[in-house]
């Protein structure tokens, strides 16, 4: 398979391309700094908010994986102009399979409303949930085969293949999951091609 990976370099990222590459997929990575690329990938050298950058990576992909998230200062461009970018590049390319990391908020609460629309849901979360929930909507409306892995707070750590999923919820009572579990997941639905255009919670 030729996938490519945005975000490659972050906790995620990179264990989803070491999976990959282990397993002989060709693995393109865009980022940033050729330096911080994970060994094993080919590389393209830009950002996301480039269309340009990212018309030249999608190009003869049979897949994206997207671990993109909000800037560590707020800064949400990367997040939301990347997977404006992401869409209308592969759209346009006919590059149909999309697996992006998510956020547990943008998970329903109940039938008819998101967990980062209750009353409790944490305020320091509320503009990452909100950045993450444009990113849904977009979706939603694409012609993308898509599917949003939606995880709670995710401490580093490897593979544990014990955590748990729910469609369209987070798993009762999961608080948290492992980089490495949320890696694996990712990595297994694009090779496998399951969960199509749904959210998917996962935690422990």
């Amino acid at each position: 398979m030729e996938l490519l990976v945005f975000g490659a370099s972050g906790r995620v990222g990179r264990r989803l391309c070491a999976s990959a590459v282990s397993d002989g997929h060709r693995v393109t990575a865009l980022v940033r700094d050729a330096a911080r690329a994970p060994e094993g990938v080919s590389v393209v050298e830009g950002d996301v908010t480039d269309a340009d950058a990212v018309a030249a990576a999608v190009s003869g992909q049979d897949a994206v994986c997207s671990a993109l998230g909000p800037g560590d200062e707020g800064d949400f461009a990367a997040l939301d102009t990347g997977i404006a970018n992401l869409v209308a590049t592969m759209e346009a390319g006919g590059v149909e399979r999309l697996v992006a990391v998510g956020a547990a908020g943008i998970l329903q609460a109940t039938p008819d409303r998101l967990r980062l629309d209750v009353d409790d849901f944490p305020t320091g979360l509320q503009a990452s949930a909100d950045a993450h929930r444009a990113v849904y909507d977009r979706l939603r409306v694409s012609e993308l085969d898509w599917t949003l892995v939606c995880p709670p707070r995710m401490p580093d750590g490897p593979p544990t293949n014990h955590y748990r999923i729910a469609v369209d919820y987070l798993p009762e009572g999961g608080q948290s999951v492992s980089t490495g579990d949320v890696a694996a997941f990712v990595y297994d639905a694009v090779v496998n091609d399951t969960h199509s255009c749904e959210r998917v919670g996962i935690a422990y």
